[in-house]
């Protein structure tokens, strides 16, 4: 990612303010590719470097800042008895009004003045918390400029430059930080050429030919920045995921290793390991109050993130056919410990929670302790490495978890439960997304692409419903208020206003641009944007399913014999000697299917061992030279020859455990060999003919080895677990 504006005239001591962190990051990455290796001046999101310049003028720190997720946190419990449905929404769109007022300049006072429903809910919960804040000496983000205007005009006064990017429609706040800053825009080249606009049948056919034309630039144009804008990417964001993994073959690979990034994280809540973390906790809870209801106690029983869960994983699966079989909904603590008999670890781990001490109820800060007590006899992500993703996500969660400490003084002592949905709603709030790899495709909202310039552009779902859309009225904020102060999107000539500007950002993209639309989305007709005239897609990908046509052949004669080889070796040889229909049913050729698996089939990592070794031996020939390979180069050895068999194997977590598998055991068959007396080796996976009385056989020798005393010996490699000792003994043919 790159922003298109000239930085001919920026200077290191010069303070550059995007409108989001992603603009921010895009501006410091285009600087050294404008101008060389210079000294990149200092750049920042508006919010960020507001809170850093309140933060670097108040050292005494006499008002407590309160971060977004503090303020969404008191403006809950201030809401607590509010009489909405769906609280999580009614908060947001609360808090989302409650900026808008800040930031536009309108006062609680006028608001008061409307006798509706709304207004006065919003001015009574609003005046709680402003009460809050004067009562403890807190502030929030919104307070910051007025607090900071005196000491803006007077910091003012050296030779510093800023400049701001990003900002189509500067809010009444924003204009007047500017004014006081004396900041300049920064204005994005104009592109002057034409975008192609096509329509299609239907979402899937658009998605699926977006994937295919962004895996064919990244091909052949591996170096190239390929920008996808999906404006309703927060409702796609599956299917998208769905059409990019099939198109990459990526299904099975982490995040971080994607070709591709998409720029949408989810609640922290929904990922599983915070999943599994709040189950345990629940049961927890019951444990320690002596009643467990077995659903829940079949979700812990079966987690992977709890100690033993490799181990025990049979007589964990056998504990809950025996939970399922009691026929009740729950049970005491006491009876389910019994149950737990086969299960040490897990009977261990009940036992310990159960027998914990602690007051019915706590501080926020306490519960936060207990939690992680219980964590810790849990053993949880202990019983095995995690993923790079499981990683971060877990990391995050004990970092938003230290909420609970910074708002504990300023909330009552509650129950372990209470606490857990208190941590839940919160974890819920907080959107997260595991960090990207170094891909260049890049897929955003049409918000986050705005200011952006890549090399290659597609702008999909261009519909009237996204431009130039709908006007939405605040909830809580009059709709002549929201006029009169000319709020977002709250009239038709704002709207306008408003689509023109992100028109203009979009078309600014790139200077090869696609835009697109689909003709129907989730069964429903779509109209496409008024502003652009699209043509249909030459080439749509058609989704039709066609029966398989049956041909009939009249097969009577069978056709004569012309090579008496056999191909398949000398198996075909045990099996007639073993047995006659055996042999017969051999020489009929009937195509064997090969059992289900997940990953890796038993065949392919029998192969894979067979490659590495016949690579590895005729680099190292001999005993001589093996032994005086040092440890260092015979990891790189091996490595290498693991890297060069498995190089066809598509890339996915199967792909990097059977690298971890095969490197264990190459290296405990190259110490067997090191034990082992001289040999050099003649041949690695050598064919040799075999004639018996005039059937012929093609035979494959591992490898052949030759003795110091000119003695030959032959190793066949066995990778089959179940091989006996009566089968390598056994009678020759």
């Amino acid at each position: 990612m790159r922003v298109n504006i000239d930085l001919s005239s920026i200077q290191a001591k010069d303070t550059i303010i995007a409108a989001n962190n992603r603009q921010a990051l895009a501006i410091k990455k285009s600087i050294p590719l404008a101008s060389g290796a210079s000294k990149i001046p200092r750049i920042f999101s508006y919010q960020s470097w507001i809170e850093k310049f309140w933060r670097s003028h108040n050292p005494t720190k006499e008002y407590r800042l309160l971060s977004h997720l503090e303020l969404r946190f008191l403006i809950k419990k201030f809401c607590k008895d509010s009489p909405a449905k769906n609280p999580e929404t009614f908060i947001e769109e609360l808090i989302k009004c409650y900026r808008l007022c800040k930031s536009y300049g309108i006062p609680i006072a006028e608001i008061k003045t409307f006798p509706s429903i709304t207004s006065k809910l919003y001015v009574e919960i609003i005046d709680r918390f402003e009460k809050f804040k004067n009562d403890n000496k807190c502030i929030d983000q919104t307070d910051i400029l007025n607090l900071s205007l005196s000491n803006l005009k007077h910091d003012h006064l050296n030779e510093e430059r800023y400049y701001h990017y990003g900002f189509n429609e500067p809010t009444p706040e924003q204009r007047e930080l500017f004014k006081a800053l004396e900041c300049s825009p920064l204005a994005n080249r104009k592109i002057t050429s034409h975008s192609q606009n096509y329509s299609f049948i239907d979402q899937e056919a658009e998605l699926k030919t977006i994937a295919k034309w962004a895996r064919e630039i990244n091909t052949n144009n591996p170096e190239k920045k390929i920008g996808i804008v999906i404006p309703n990417l927060n409702d796609l964001q599956h299917i998208v995921k769905t059409s990019f993994d099939l198109e990459f073959s990526s299904h099975l690979i982490e995040t971080h290793q994607k070709p591709y990034n998409i720029s949408l994280g989810i609640p922290l809540g929904n990922y599983p390991l915070i999943n599994n973390l709040f189950s345990i906790m629940r049961l927890s809870s019951q444990l320690i109050n002596g009643r467990v209801e077995h659903e829940l106690l079949m979700q812990v029983a079966t987690s992977p993130y709890i100690k033993g869960a490799r181990s025990e994983q049979n007589n964990r699966a056998l504990l809950v056919n025996k939970i399922l079989k009691i026929g009740t909904k729950e049970s005491q603590a006491k009876k389910i410990i019994e149950l737990c008999g086969d299960c040490s670890l897990l009977k261990e781990i009940f036992i310990s929670i159960s027998t914990l001490k602690c007051a019915k109820k706590l501080t926020l800060e306490d519960s936060l302790d207990l939690i992680n007590s219980i964590l810790l006899l849990c053993g949880f992500t202990s019983d095995r490495s995690l993923s790079s993703s499981e990683y971060q996500i877990f990391e995050k969660y004990q970092m938003e978890s230290l909420i609970l400490n910074k708002m504990s003084i300023f909330h009552k002592k509650s129950s372990l439960i209470d606490v857990l949905e208190i941590l839940i709603a919160h974890m819920n709030a907080v959107i997260f997304q595991p960090q990207s790899g170094p891909a260049n495709i890049h897929i955003l909202g049409s918000l986050e692409a705005e200011g952006l310039f890549f090399d290659y552009a597609w702008v999909s779902s261009m519909t009237s419903d996204f431009l130039p859309g709908k006007i939405k009225m605040p909830l809580f904020i009059p709709p002549k208020t929201s006029i009169e102060y000319s709020l977002p999107s709250t009239s038709f000539t704002l709207i306008t206003k408003e689509s023109e500007a992100t028109l203009n950002n979009l078309f600014n993209l790139s200077s090869h641009l696609i835009n697109s639309y689909s003709k129907t989305s989730n069964n429903r007709d779509e109209l496409p944007t008024p502003y652009i005239n699209f043509e249909d897609y030459p080439n749509t990908i058609a989704h039709e399913t066609l029966p398989k046509e049956m041909e009939l052949i009249d097969d009577f004669i069978a056709p004569e014999i012309d090579n008496f080889e056999i191909k398949k070796g000398v198996s075909t040889l045990q099996d007639q000697i073993s047995c006659s229909f055996k042999g017969f049913v051999n020489r009929l050729n009937i195509q064997e299917f090969d059992e289900t698996h997940i990953g890796l089939s038993r065949l392919e990592q029998g192969s894979l061992v067979h490659k590495i070794l016949e690579s590895f031996f005729n680099e190292i020939s001999s005993s001589s030279k093996l032994n005086k390979l040092s440890e260092v180069k015979l990891q790189e050895l091996i490595s290498k020859h693991i890297g060069s068999a498995s190089k066809e194997i598509s890339q996915s977590n199967f792909k990097s455990i059977e690298k971890e598998r095969l490197t264990k055991i190459i290296n405990k068959y190259i110490k067997l060999e090191k034990n082992r007396e001289f040999f050099q080796v003649i041949k690695t996976e050598s064919e040799s003919k075999v004639d018996v009385n005039g059937l012929k056989f093609s035979t494959r020798i591992d490898r052949m080895d030759q003795m110091e005393d000119g003695k030959k010996l032959i190793i066949d490699y066995k990778t089959g677990q179940n091989v006996n000792l009566s089968q390598l003994t056994g009678d020759p043919l």
